[in-house]
């Protein structure tokens, strides 16, 4: 009877181990997809921003709408640089509790970063439609 209480228990600990394990890596997969979106519009925010700082370099009267504009942009891509370089995929010697905390607050980053891309490529793209030559 004790040889089954172990084999029950260390089972347990094993999956329980296992399930931790998985919902780590359903967090950090979904993590993983808000960041591929957001490299996805990232093409088109560079685009926008290599526009922008023509503009601003090489049209000596140029509003303050398109300065205002590539300041978002160049926001938008900084934080979205500084996000990448901060991020730690491994979390090693973290419990689980830590890497589920880590791994939420950064799919809040992310997702905030997300909106903050759109933004500037949505407010740029006003911009540059009507300047487009």
């Amino acid at each position: 009877m004790k040889k089954y209480i172990g084999i029950v228990l260390s089972l347990t600990i094993i999956l329980g181990c296992a399930d931790n394990k998985k919902q780590e890596k359903l967090l950090l997969d979904s993590v993983i997809a808000v960041h591929d979106k957001v490299m996805a519009n990232d093409e088109h925010l560079m685009k926008n921003k290599m526009l922008l700082d023509s503009l601003v370099k090489n049209v000596p009267d140029i509003n303050d709408s398109a300065k205002v504009c590539l300041k978002l942009v160049d926001d938008a891509d900084g934080a979205m640089s500084d996000w990448m370089h901060k991020f730690d995929v491994e979390n090693k010697g973290k419990s689980h509790q830590e890497i589920i905390d880590y791994l939420s607050d950064q799919k809040k980053k992310i997702a905030a970063i997300d909106v903050q891309i759109s933004n500037a490529i949505t407010e740029s793209d006003k911009y540059l439609t009507p300047n487009k030559k």
